[in-house]
């Protein structure tokens, strides 16, 4: 509030310095706005966890790269992950951005997806590439989900509850896994959806599949 009473204050500034010239008035006017517009997108986006406080409900993107490796680092004592990559330290922050809409944690080195990522209800699009993931099926729990990208993990399987995704999602990526056959779910996915880009490429089973 502080800080968009301030850019408010700073606008109307403007807006009186610029006297009695109606388009100076009018650019000045549209400056101090515009500040606080892009005041209000970068609001809702995050992207280190340090940045997510108790307003997390206005969070709508979470984007968290590869080279912020220290963000997911684990130091919970009492976690076998102690000191390596953990998906814990998300775990707690997935209560606080229930309207999160971007989700994006490539690079990471995961090996697992934390159980409550399903909290997230209103999420759209999800990054989980390049970690060391083996399991997807709690992301068969997101309703709203329309693209996923799971490229250069370790997946050699889809859980058959992936298919409830067909009425949501329009794009799913996983190149470069370790599937020696296609996932049978996936022609399910074809069969309900066959608008949604599928690709395999880089995988023992196909060169590439995209629809």
């Amino acid at each position: 509030p502080t800080a968009g009473a301030a850019a408010a204050a700073s606008g109307m500034a403007l807006v009186r310095a610029a006297g009695s010239t109606p388009r100076l008035a009018g650019a000045a006017a549209r400056c101090g706005y515009a500040s606080l517009g892009l005041q209000a997108r970068a609001l809702s986006t995050a992207t280190r966890l340090s940045q997510v406080r108790a307003d997390g409900e206005l969070l709508e993107a979470l984007v968290l790269r590869g080279d912020e490796k220290s963000d997911l680092m684990c130091v919970n004592m009492m976690c076998e992950h102690v000191g390596g990559p953990c998906a814990c330290k998300l775990a707690r922050t997935i209560s606080r951005v229930p309207n999160l809409r971007r989700l994006e944690i490539p690079g990471h080195g995961l090996e697992f997806l934390p159980d409550v990522l399903d909290e997230l209800a209103e999420l759209e699009h999800l990054d989980v590439s390049h970690n060391k993931l083996t399991d997807l099926s709690v992301v068969s729990r997101l309703p709203k989900l329309k693209t996923l990208r799971a490229d250069g993990n370790a997946l050699a399987a889809l859980p058959a509850e992936l298919a409830a995704l067909a009425g949501s999602l329009s794009e799913l990526s996983l190149r470069d896994n370790r599937f020696e056959a296609e996932p049978p779910v996936l022609a399910a996915l074809r069969e309900a959806a066959p608008e949604m880009t599928i690709d395999l490429g880089g995988n023992a089973c196909a060169a590439d599949v995209e629809r």
